[in-house]
């Protein structure tokens, strides 16, 4: 099988590479089969539940403990890649859509600070009957993760967060210099241009992607823009840094995992994690920006990998 998928997903990047007609009017079925792709070499199948006002679409598969991976702003629970079927043979992975993203509810009348988003985490965790497990946040998403972690320590077996916000960093980061600068956070585009501004500012080496494919994620941006604005502003305005006092009630052994060229959240913010929690071990990758699962995967796999043996 494992054979089978990497056939697929080659195939796929001969497509998009080759510049040819398929990519060109295509480029919706390109990502969408790419992610269908990944999900079949991870072993995971789609899921749906309701909690309350939303309706979760999550990924479950393997066998094992469970990990719940939780997403950073504007991705969803296919943006993961090659992370989870590295681990999807040994353990039972859940991975959600988090409300506003992918394919769970987009509600105008929630609220989407921090605090909001973790309140609605717990339900969904509840109403699937997790009682105790290891969970993995990036980016907004390890915001999330520690917070539930201080929330609900009983409930964490342990933490893994890749280049967490939740802290201010000693150093400011080009995002937040350009945004104390112009008031607008290049999270948001609607154009090409503005993706690829995003692009620069989300990796050290950003990977090559073809014009039509920027082409068309850009036109989804700019489709989602003003939830995704408003999603962006509450989670500011409830609070960039609630983690500070709360990281000392997180009882379960950490993971920090960080790029040293992350121009989103500076990697100074690890000084505040280190400070704060009882247990905890970081890994630094050098020439990697905000998103290591990807520009550093080996590194980044073996880090997690090797941590979660040390747990036995």
């Amino acid at each position: 099988m494992a054979r089978l998928i990497r056939g697929i997903l080659i195939a796929i990047l001969v497509l998009i590479v080759s510049g040819g007609v398929f990519y060109y009017w295509f480029p919706g079925l390109i990502l969408e089969s790419t992610k269908y792709a990944l999900r079949l070499w991870a072993g995971l199948e789609r899921r749906e539940v309701q909690v309350d006002d939303h309706h979760w679409v999550y990924l479950e598969g393997g066998e094992g403990e469970t990990i719940l991976f939780v997403h950073g702003f504007g991705a969803e629970k296919d943006r993961w890649g090659t992370f989870l079927p590295a681990f999807s043979k040994s353990y039972r992975l859940i991975v959600p859509d988090l409300p506003g993203f992918g394919e769970n509810s987009r509600i105008t009348s929630d609220k989407f600070d921090i605090p909001s988003q973790v309140r609605r985490l717990s339900r969904f965790i509840e109403a699937i009957g997790l009682k105790r497990f290891h969970v993995v946040g990036i980016s907004m998403g390890g915001y999330i993760s520690a917070y539930y972690a201080s929330e609900y320590p009983e409930k964490v077996k342990s933490l893994c967060l890749i280049d967490a916000a939740g802290v201010e960093s000693r150093i400011p980061s080009d995002l937040w210099r350009q945004y104390r600068k112009s008031g607008k956070v290049p999270f948001l585009y609607r154009t090409t241009g503005e993706f690829n501004d995003l692009m620069r500012l989300l990796f050290y080496s950003p990977p090559w992607l073809p014009g039509r494919i920027k082409d068309y994620i850009a036109q989804q941006g700019a489709i989602g823009y003003d939830f995704r604005e408003k999603i962006l502003r509450e989670m500011v305005e409830g609070g960039m840094n609630l983690l500070e006092s709360r990281l000392p009630k997180i009882q379960a052994k950490t993971l920090i995992i960080w790029g040293a060229n992350d121009r989103i959240v500076h990697v100074s913010c690890v000084e505040k994690f280190q400070d704060g929690l009882r247990n905890c071990h970081t890994v630094i990758l050098e020439q990697c920006g905000h998103i290591p699962y990807f520009e550093k995967a080996k590194e980044t796999r073996r880090a997690y990998r090797d941590f979660l043996v040390s747990l036995n």
